[in-house]
């Protein structure tokens, strides 16, 4: 469901190439949370964000309350006391209305207003920032249906960026070994070839991130360079990551 608040509402689509930190989820019933915590890998695949955090506790999410009212319904019932209402409305605090949502009541400049009258939304109050400001703040986006409440960090983190660019060309190598028909012990090494100019980005973020990709695919990924003459090539693909396009392959040790 929360995946529906995000799209496009946040200016975002599915599988977005920036990796993100956290997504905030908020409902005031655990139950419910619980119940999505089966599409949280879904979820961080196609935001392709780091941590989800689900919560029912307003406090620490920062979940505030306001109330808004169909001025065609409510001008019927209050009819010359409208305008009251529609003035005062806007300057109801945000625990007022989280007090109305369980008594039903709320006074709005004298006037009792009851269930039925407003309709609540839940929501999170970001803060102001200056145009054009990075200021090394996290910057967030939100969302919400009322009842659930989305905050999502949209910020640039360039150390989660390099680590997603590794975690792809690890995909990749795997992929590549799977339809070479290698078994998970089978030994072979790993080389690119970026075109010139590109593929910066994909280098370094291999080179970073050497120890994890050993460990992972038994390689050591080096530029077809150092294939040499005479190797067997298992396999070789154009791949694609961020938009860079190289070639891999792989070759009998």
């Amino acid at each position: 469901m929360y995946c529906l608040l995000l799209y496009p509402s946040l200016g975002l689509t599915s599988s977005t190439q920036t990796p993100l930190q956290e997504l905030l989820v908020f409902h005031a019933e655990p139950q419910w949370l619980e119940d999505v915590r089966e599409l949280q890998r879904y979820v961080q695949s196609e935001l392709n964000v780091r941590d989800i955090v689900f919560t029912s506790d307003e406090a620490s999410a920062g979940v505030k309350y306001r109330a808004v009212a169909d001025w065609a319904v409510l001008g019927r019932k209050l009819r010359k006391d409208l305008g009251r209402v529609k003035n005062a409305l806007p300057s109801v605090s945000s625990d007022a209305v989280r007090s109305y949502v369980e008594t039903g009541k709320l006074t709005v400049d004298g006037i009792e207003l009851v269930v039925g009258d407003l309709a609540v939304q839940r929501y999170i109050e970001l803060p102001e920032q200056a145009p054009g400001a990075s200021a090394g703040g996290a910057q967030h986006a939100t969302n919400t249906d009322n009842e659930v409440v989305v905050r999502l960090d949209v910020t640039v983190h360039p150390e989660l960026q390099t680590e997603y660019l590794a975690r792809e060309y690890i995909n990749r190598v795997q992929k590549l070994r799977k339809r070479a028909g290698l078994q998970a012990t089978d030994d072979v090494d790993v080389f690119h070839a970026f075109e010139a100019g590109s593929g910066d980005d994909v280098r370094a973020a291999v080179a970073a991130f050497t120890d994890v990709i050993e460990k992972t695919v038994r390689s050591v990924p080096r530029d077809v360079s150092e294939r040499g003459e005479g190797r067997k090539v298992l396999a070789e693909e154009e791949q694609e990551i961020a938009d860079v396009k190289f070639t891999l392959s792989l070759a009998w040790r």
